[in-house]
């Protein structure tokens, strides 16, 4: 018996999309809903007339899925639903992420009904117009210094003159803010705290009660301001923590937990009115990661080290960016960082980091252009700025064994982030000559 995996049914499904696509054509477009459980049933938009031939090709679909898809298909008399039996409203998926099945026209657009990961298939659109410039640094592993460079970078900005809000979203390992402020400058409540209030109406209450002075700023031109995970006190910080991702209902319908985490952040940015903000993402695949990355950024700082591990994790991001169709819509936005780089044979370390990153980039980013055509998306391997070119961070003992961040040594700084600083001004000054 074969067995059809999970991964094997978008190509058992074009197969089938080719066969039939002369017969499905006065169909239109055929959603192909994948359930939580992987199994693929069929939404058309209305039930063809008896005797037609629309209605002997669905019901060839419905007994060639059941046939071909063996487990990963409902049996053929549950096969297919008829929106307008159903009350369902399809143009309510039309912004979800979806794949484009069929080689010479779209038959089915299949959709992943997932309990988590779902927004990395989505792009916000990026919106130029904003005030504040916002910053997502993200790893796919922790310990790579994201959250010290994220401090470092606040610090940096604060010495230009900027104002900086700095939001803490590792809500699973907070530790940031901690390094940021001391114990007694604390604000009473986090992010955390934001969420579990918000759900029962009380959200706004807390809004001027989450964030406080940085006070490595106090001597500096600009100013940085720190949203913590949670509060002074972080009460019971698990039960409140398994309470964030709620989605809740309201007068225009649901609004999901990530579109809450927007609707904080616009809070926040009107009140505080930041030049940059600096959000510091949870690392892996969480949703809460994508939210950061693909939602709330205008720029994202991918942060990595050389290794298998990394590359590999970082392709299998492409890579799905790739296949929903949105890697366009996120690519500009995007920056490697070579953390932690270290001490010994440094040149030879970042030459073989960038031709890896130059890989990734060019294999599921980049355009792929002729001979001759020089309009396009697309770097060489030693372009300078270019996506895949990392911003350099030195690993250092001096900055590895800092306790707190609440006051930093500019040489120390220079020596370690110098280079990575310096591209970050030429991304922001980049951004603010885009802006309209």
């Amino acid at each position: 018996m074969t067995i059809i995996s999970f991964d094997t049914v978008p190509e058992v499904l074009r197969t089938m999309a080719d066969e039939l696509a002369s017969e499905l054509e006065s169909a239109g477009q055929i959603i192909a809903i994948r359930d939580l459980w992987g199994r693929v049933r069929f939404i058309v938009q209305q039930r063809p007339a008896p005797g037609t031939g629309l209605e002997l090709a669905l019901q060839r679909l419905a007994v060639e899925s059941a046939d071909r898809l063996g487990g990963r298909a409902y049996p053929s008399e549950d096969a297919i639903l008829f929106a307008d039996e159903t009350l369902t409203d399809t143009s309510l998926m039309a912004n979800e992420p979806g794949l484009i099945i069929g080689t010479d026209r779209p038959v089915f657009r299949l959709i992943d009904r997932q309990i988590t990961g779902q927004s990395w298939a989505t792009v916000s659109e990026h919106n130029a117009a904003r005030a504040s410039h916002r910053i997502a640094m993200y790893s796919l592993k922790g310990g790579v210094g994201r959250s010290t460079t994220t401090a470092v970078a606040a610090w940096h900005l604060a010495r230009l003159g900027r104002s900086v809000l700095v939001l803490d979203l590792d809500l699973e390992s907070p530790g940031l803010s901690a390094s940021l402020l001391p114990t007694s400058s604390q604000p009473e409540f986090g992010i955390v705290d934001w969420f579990v209030e918000d759900a029962i109406g009380q959200g706004d209450a807390v809004i001027a009660h989450m964030s406080a002075r940085a006070p490595m700023a106090q001597d500096l031109p600009g100013d940085v301001w720190v949203v913590p995970s949670h509060g002074a006190d972080p009460g019971d910080f698990m039960a409140k923590l398994g309470r964030c991702y709620l989605d809740l209902p309201g007068h225009a319908g649901v609004e999901a937990w990530d579109r809450r985490l927007l609707r904080l952040l616009s809070v926040l940015e009107a009140d505080k009115a930041p030049d940059v903000v600096l959000l510091d993402a949870r690392s892996g695949f969480h949703d809460l990661a994508s939210a950061v990355v693909t939602e709330l950024a205008d720029t994202v700082l991918l942060f990595a080290i050389h290794s298998e591990q990394t590359w590999s994790g970082y392709r299998l991001l492409f890579e799905h960016w790739q296949r929903y169709g949105v890697a366009e819509r996120i690519r500009e936005r995007l920056q490697i960082v070579a953390a932690l780089i270290p001490e010994t044979d440094r040149d030879a370390y970042l030459s073989e980091f960038r031709e890896r990153s130059w890989g990734i980039f060019r294999d599921h980013l980049y355009d792929e252009l002729g001979a001759g055509e020089v309009d396009g998306f697309s770097f060489d391997l030693n372009d300078a700025p270019a996506p895949h070119r990392p911003l350099p961070i030195y690993w250092h003992r001096g900055i590895a064994s800092l306790g707190s961040l609440t006051a930093l040594d500019p040489q120390l700084v220079a020596a370690t982030a110098g280079g990575f600083l310096a591209g970050l001004d030429e991304l922001l000054s980049s951004a603010e000559g885009a802006a309209p």
